[in-house]
Protein backbone atom coordinates (compact mmCIF):
# COMPACT_ATOMS: atom_id res chain seq x y z
CA UNK A 1 0.00 0.00 0.00
CA UNK A 2 1.00 3.40 -0.44
CA UNK A 3 0.20 6.96 0.49
CA UNK A 4 -0.22 7.76 -2.88
CA UNK A 5 -3.36 5.27 -2.76
CA UNK A 6 -4.23 6.75 0.61
CA UNK A 7 -4.28 10.10 -0.88
CA UNK A 8 -6.54 9.35 -4.00
CA UNK A 9 -8.68 7.87 -1.87
CA UNK A 10 -9.44 10.39 0.63
CA UNK A 11 -9.37 13.11 -2.38
CA UNK A 12 -12.72 10.77 -4.35
CA UNK A 13 -14.56 10.49 -1.45
CA UNK A 14 -13.94 14.45 -0.59
CA UNK A 15 -14.78 15.39 -3.85
CA UNK A 16 -17.57 12.37 -4.36
CA UNK A 17 -16.91 12.48 -8.16
CA UNK A 18 -13.77 10.54 -9.70
CA UNK A 19 -13.87 13.31 -12.63
CA UNK A 20 -13.38 16.42 -9.53
CA UNK A 21 -10.78 13.98 -7.40
CA UNK A 22 -8.66 13.93 -11.11
CA UNK A 23 -8.99 17.78 -11.02
CA UNK A 24 -8.00 18.55 -7.59
CA UNK A 25 -4.69 15.57 -7.73
CA UNK A 26 -4.26 17.51 -11.44
CA UNK A 27 -4.40 13.73 -13.28
CA UNK A 28 -6.94 11.84 -14.82
CA UNK A 29 -10.47 10.14 -14.31
CA UNK A 30 -8.90 7.02 -15.84
CA UNK A 31 -5.68 7.50 -13.57
CA UNK A 32 -7.90 7.73 -10.71
CA UNK A 33 -9.98 5.04 -11.48
CA UNK A 34 -6.74 2.59 -11.78
CA UNK A 35 -4.67 3.52 -8.79
CA UNK A 36 -8.42 3.26 -6.73
CA UNK A 37 -9.40 -0.32 -8.09
CA UNK A 38 -5.52 -1.85 -7.22
CA UNK A 39 -5.97 -0.34 -3.51
CA UNK A 40 -9.55 -2.63 -3.19
CA UNK A 41 -7.86 -5.51 -5.62
CA UNK A 42 -4.45 -5.05 -2.71
CA UNK A 43 -7.20 -5.03 0.39
CA UNK A 44 -9.55 -7.78 -1.14
CA UNK A 45 -13.03 -5.23 -0.65
CA UNK A 46 -15.04 -3.21 -2.17
CA UNK A 47 -14.46 0.66 -0.80
CA UNK A 48 -16.47 2.49 -3.08
CA UNK A 49 -19.89 2.31 -4.98
CA UNK A 50 -19.81 4.00 -8.11
CA UNK A 51 -23.05 5.42 -9.89
CA UNK A 52 -23.74 8.21 -12.66
CA UNK A 53 -24.29 10.30 -9.33
CA UNK A 54 -20.77 10.20 -8.16
CA UNK A 55 -19.56 7.57 -5.60
CA UNK A 56 -20.03 6.71 -2.07
CA UNK A 57 -18.48 4.79 0.30
CA UNK A 58 -19.45 1.08 1.93
CA UNK A 59 -19.11 0.34 5.19
CA UNK A 60 -15.60 -0.79 4.73
CA UNK A 61 -14.58 2.12 2.65
CA UNK A 62 -15.67 4.18 5.94
CA UNK A 63 -13.59 2.43 8.16
CA UNK A 64 -10.35 3.05 5.86
CA UNK A 65 -11.34 6.74 5.38
CA UNK A 66 -10.77 7.53 9.09
CA UNK A 67 -7.87 5.62 9.18
CA UNK A 68 -6.38 7.23 6.01
CA UNK A 69 -7.22 10.37 7.31
CA UNK A 70 -4.31 9.68 9.96
CA UNK A 71 -1.93 8.39 8.46
CA UNK A 72 -1.90 11.03 5.84
CA UNK A 73 -1.90 13.82 8.43
CA UNK A 74 1.01 12.24 10.40
CA UNK A 75 2.76 11.66 6.47
CA UNK A 76 2.19 15.76 5.68
CA UNK A 77 4.02 16.23 9.46
CA UNK A 78 6.90 14.45 8.27
CA UNK A 79 6.79 16.08 4.98
CA UNK A 80 6.76 19.51 6.68
CA UNK A 81 9.99 18.23 8.43
CA UNK A 82 12.26 18.48 5.29
CA UNK A 83 14.85 21.16 5.34
CA UNK A 84 13.93 22.99 8.60
CA UNK A 85 15.58 23.14 11.42
CA UNK A 86 12.08 22.16 14.08
CA UNK A 87 12.29 25.31 17.10
CA UNK A 88 11.71 23.16 20.42
CA UNK A 89 8.46 22.35 21.05
CA UNK A 90 5.21 21.81 23.67
CA UNK A 91 2.52 19.99 22.98
CA UNK A 92 -0.07 19.09 24.76
CA UNK A 93 -3.22 16.76 24.40
CA UNK A 94 -6.62 16.54 26.58
CA UNK A 95 -10.18 17.39 26.94
CA UNK A 96 -12.25 20.75 26.49
CA UNK A 97 -10.82 22.92 29.05
CA UNK A 98 -10.54 26.64 29.37
CA UNK A 99 -8.35 26.02 32.17
CA UNK A 100 -6.00 23.37 30.62
CA UNK A 101 -5.27 25.86 27.21
CA UNK A 102 -5.42 28.67 29.54
CA UNK A 103 -2.30 27.42 31.52
CA UNK A 104 -0.48 26.62 28.05
CA UNK A 105 -0.68 30.41 27.20
CA UNK A 106 0.89 31.54 30.39
CA UNK A 107 3.38 29.76 29.77
CA UNK A 108 3.98 31.16 26.01
CA UNK A 109 3.58 34.18 27.63
CA UNK A 110 6.29 33.77 30.04
CA UNK A 111 8.47 32.22 27.02
CA UNK A 112 7.75 35.63 24.84
CA UNK A 113 9.22 37.58 27.98
CA UNK A 114 12.09 35.86 28.47
CA UNK A 115 13.21 35.44 24.61
CA UNK A 116 13.01 39.19 24.33
CA UNK A 117 15.39 39.55 26.95
CA UNK A 118 17.76 36.84 25.85
CA UNK A 119 17.32 36.49 22.27
CA UNK A 120 16.53 33.02 21.86
CA UNK A 121 14.61 30.78 20.05
CA UNK A 122 11.08 31.05 20.06
CA UNK A 123 9.45 27.93 21.87
CA UNK A 124 6.64 26.10 19.33
CA UNK A 125 3.18 25.21 21.47
CA UNK A 126 0.13 23.16 20.27
CA UNK A 127 -3.30 21.60 21.82
CA UNK A 128 -4.95 18.99 20.66
CA UNK A 129 -8.38 18.37 21.61
CA UNK A 130 -10.28 14.99 21.95
CA UNK A 131 -11.32 11.81 24.02
CA UNK A 132 -9.03 9.81 26.37
CA UNK A 133 -8.35 7.56 22.93
CA UNK A 134 -7.57 10.02 21.10
CA UNK A 135 -5.34 11.47 23.85
CA UNK A 136 -3.53 8.46 24.91
CA UNK A 137 -3.14 8.01 20.90
CA UNK A 138 -1.16 11.18 20.42
CA UNK A 139 1.24 10.65 23.19
CA UNK A 140 1.77 6.89 22.53
CA UNK A 141 2.44 8.36 18.98
CA UNK A 142 4.57 11.10 20.17
CA UNK A 143 2.08 13.81 18.83
CA UNK A 144 1.87 15.28 22.11
CA UNK A 145 4.51 14.95 24.99
CA UNK A 146 1.63 15.12 27.58
CA UNK A 147 -1.67 14.10 28.34
CA UNK A 148 -4.03 15.10 30.74
CA UNK A 149 -7.19 13.22 31.39
CA UNK A 150 -10.01 12.33 33.82
CA UNK A 151 -11.93 9.27 34.58
CA UNK A 152 -13.74 7.51 36.99
CA UNK A 153 -11.79 5.44 39.65
CA UNK A 154 -13.59 2.56 38.58
CA UNK A 155 -12.10 2.79 35.48
CA UNK A 156 -8.30 2.96 36.69
CA UNK A 157 -8.51 -0.76 35.92
CA UNK A 158 -9.43 -1.02 32.28
CA UNK A 159 -7.45 2.33 31.70
CA UNK A 160 -3.72 0.70 32.85
CA UNK A 161 -4.39 -2.49 30.20
CA UNK A 162 -4.42 0.17 27.71
CA UNK A 163 -1.65 2.08 28.45
CA UNK A 164 0.37 -1.09 29.00
CA UNK A 165 -0.62 -1.64 25.36
CA UNK A 166 0.38 1.98 24.32
CA UNK A 167 3.41 2.03 26.57
CA UNK A 168 2.13 4.81 28.75
CA UNK A 169 2.27 5.85 32.34
CA UNK A 170 -0.47 7.32 34.42
CA UNK A 171 0.04 9.73 37.53
CA UNK A 172 -2.86 10.93 39.13
CA UNK A 173 -3.18 14.89 40.62
CA UNK A 174 -6.52 14.86 42.43
CA UNK A 175 -9.60 13.45 42.78
CA UNK A 176 -12.89 15.46 41.81
CA UNK A 177 -16.40 15.56 41.79
CA UNK A 178 -18.61 15.70 38.71
CA UNK A 179 -21.11 18.47 37.90
CA UNK A 180 -23.45 20.23 36.26
CA UNK A 181 -22.11 23.00 33.85
CA UNK A 182 -25.04 25.80 33.45
CA UNK A 183 -25.43 29.29 32.16
CA UNK A 184 -27.82 32.29 33.09
CA UNK A 185 -30.64 31.66 31.22
CA UNK A 186 -31.17 27.93 32.66
CA UNK A 187 -34.01 28.09 35.21
CA UNK A 188 -32.05 26.57 37.95
CA UNK A 189 -29.21 28.62 37.85
CA UNK A 190 -29.68 30.49 41.05
CA UNK A 191 -29.77 27.40 42.99
CA UNK A 192 -27.08 26.43 45.10
CA UNK A 193 -27.09 22.39 44.19
CA UNK A 194 -28.99 19.93 42.77
CA UNK A 195 -30.34 16.42 43.35
CA UNK A 196 -29.09 13.60 41.24
CA UNK A 197 -33.14 12.88 40.50
CA UNK A 198 -33.69 16.19 39.48
CA UNK A 199 -31.10 15.68 36.38
CA UNK A 200 -33.86 14.11 34.56
CA UNK A 201 -35.48 17.12 33.81
CA UNK A 202 -33.02 18.52 32.59
CA UNK A 203 -31.01 18.96 28.60
CA UNK A 204 -28.18 17.90 28.00
CA UNK A 205 -25.14 18.70 25.17
CA UNK A 206 -22.80 15.20 24.91
CA UNK A 207 -19.79 14.95 23.21
CA UNK A 208 -18.56 12.56 20.74
CA UNK A 209 -18.89 8.52 21.90
CA UNK A 210 -16.17 7.83 24.38
CA UNK A 211 -16.27 4.80 26.48
CA UNK A 212 -14.51 6.84 29.18
CA UNK A 213 -17.34 9.50 28.88
CA UNK A 214 -18.53 10.88 32.63
CA UNK A 215 -22.65 10.26 31.98
CA UNK A 216 -21.66 6.24 31.40
CA UNK A 217 -20.51 5.84 35.08
CA UNK A 218 -23.16 8.12 36.85
CA UNK A 219 -25.54 5.39 37.89
CA UNK A 220 -22.95 3.56 40.18
CA UNK A 221 -22.71 6.96 42.00
CA UNK A 222 -26.49 8.32 42.10
CA UNK A 223 -27.39 4.93 43.51
CA UNK A 224 -29.54 4.49 39.82
CA UNK A 225 -31.18 7.89 40.66
CA UNK A 226 -29.67 8.97 37.09
CA UNK A 227 -28.82 6.57 34.47
CA UNK A 228 -28.40 7.24 31.16
CA UNK A 229 -32.02 6.15 29.78
CA UNK A 230 -33.34 9.04 31.35
CA UNK A 231 -30.96 11.54 29.76
CA UNK A 232 -31.80 13.76 27.27
CA UNK A 233 -29.60 14.94 25.20
CA UNK A 234 -30.40 17.55 22.68
CA UNK A 235 -27.14 17.93 21.02
CA UNK A 236 -24.35 16.12 20.18
CA UNK A 237 -21.08 17.88 19.10
CA UNK A 238 -17.42 18.08 19.35
CA UNK A 239 -17.31 21.80 19.19
CA UNK A 240 -16.20 23.62 22.00
CA UNK A 241 -17.69 26.66 20.83
CA UNK A 242 -21.37 24.98 20.20
CA UNK A 243 -21.17 23.99 24.03
CA UNK A 244 -20.02 27.09 24.80
CA UNK A 245 -22.82 29.14 23.18
CA UNK A 246 -25.43 26.56 24.04
CA UNK A 247 -24.30 27.07 28.02
CA UNK A 248 -24.15 30.88 27.64
CA UNK A 249 -27.19 31.35 25.56
CA UNK A 250 -29.59 28.23 26.08
CA UNK A 251 -31.07 25.97 29.04
CA UNK A 252 -28.97 23.55 27.58
CA UNK A 253 -26.41 22.40 29.95
CA UNK A 254 -23.82 19.79 30.25
CA UNK A 255 -21.86 16.89 32.56
CA UNK A 256 -18.24 18.06 33.88
CA UNK A 257 -15.76 17.63 36.16
CA UNK A 258 -15.31 20.19 39.45
CA UNK A 259 -13.15 22.41 37.64
CA UNK A 260 -14.29 25.43 36.93
CA UNK A 261 -11.92 28.26 34.90
CA UNK A 262 -12.37 32.14 36.43
CA UNK A 263 -12.97 32.44 32.26
CA UNK A 264 -16.43 30.76 32.72
CA UNK A 265 -17.32 32.60 35.66
CA UNK A 266 -16.89 35.52 34.28
CA UNK A 267 -19.12 34.54 31.43
CA UNK A 268 -21.67 33.77 34.22
CA UNK A 269 -21.34 29.93 33.74
CA UNK A 270 -21.91 27.63 36.48
CA UNK A 271 -20.46 24.05 37.69
CA UNK A 272 -23.26 23.13 39.75
CA UNK A 273 -22.98 20.54 42.38
CA UNK A 274 -24.53 17.50 42.75
CA UNK A 275 -25.93 16.59 46.43
CA UNK A 276 -24.01 13.30 48.10
CA UNK A 277 -21.61 13.27 44.86
CA UNK A 278 -18.55 12.23 46.19
CA UNK A 279 -15.50 12.76 44.28
CA UNK A 280 -15.08 10.10 42.06
CA UNK A 281 -13.24 11.35 39.46
CA UNK A 282 -9.17 11.21 38.87
CA UNK A 283 -7.61 13.54 37.06
CA UNK A 284 -3.95 13.21 36.28
CA UNK A 285 -1.62 12.85 33.04
CA UNK A 286 -0.02 10.41 30.72
CA UNK A 287 3.15 9.99 29.43
CA UNK A 288 5.42 7.90 27.12
CA UNK A 289 7.12 5.22 29.84
CA UNK A 290 10.25 5.81 28.75
CA UNK A 291 11.93 9.20 28.07
CA UNK A 292 11.48 12.49 30.72
CA UNK A 293 9.74 15.56 30.07
CA UNK A 294 10.96 18.76 29.06
CA UNK A 295 11.36 21.56 31.62
CA UNK A 296 8.80 23.20 29.80
CA UNK A 297 6.25 20.18 30.13
CA UNK A 298 7.18 20.23 34.03
CA UNK A 299 6.34 23.66 34.20
CA UNK A 300 2.82 23.03 32.89
CA UNK A 301 2.38 20.27 35.18
CA UNK A 302 3.22 22.92 37.86
CA UNK A 303 0.86 24.91 37.20
CA UNK A 304 -1.59 22.56 36.88
CA UNK A 305 -1.32 21.35 40.24
CA UNK A 306 -1.62 24.72 41.75
CA UNK A 307 -4.58 25.63 40.06
CA UNK A 308 -5.75 21.85 41.30
CA UNK A 309 -4.83 23.06 44.77
CA UNK A 310 -6.61 27.07 44.36
CA UNK A 311 -9.96 25.46 42.88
Amino acid sequence: MEIKQLEYFVTAVDCGSLNQAAQQLYTTQPNVSRVLAGLEKELCTELMVRSSKGISMTSQGELLYSHAMNILKHANIIRSMTGKQRAPRLSISGYRSSILTRLLTEIYQENESLNRKNKERSLEFEYHEGTMEEITDDVSEHVSELGIVYLAERQLKCFQHILEHKKLKFFPLDRRKFCIYMGKHHPLYERESLEFSELKTLKFVGEVQDFFAMEHHIESVSMGEFTTEHMEQTFVTNSDYMIHNLLLHSDVCCMGIEFVSSEYQKSEIRGMPIDGCEPFLVIGYVIPEKGELSSYARRYLEKLKQNLQVL
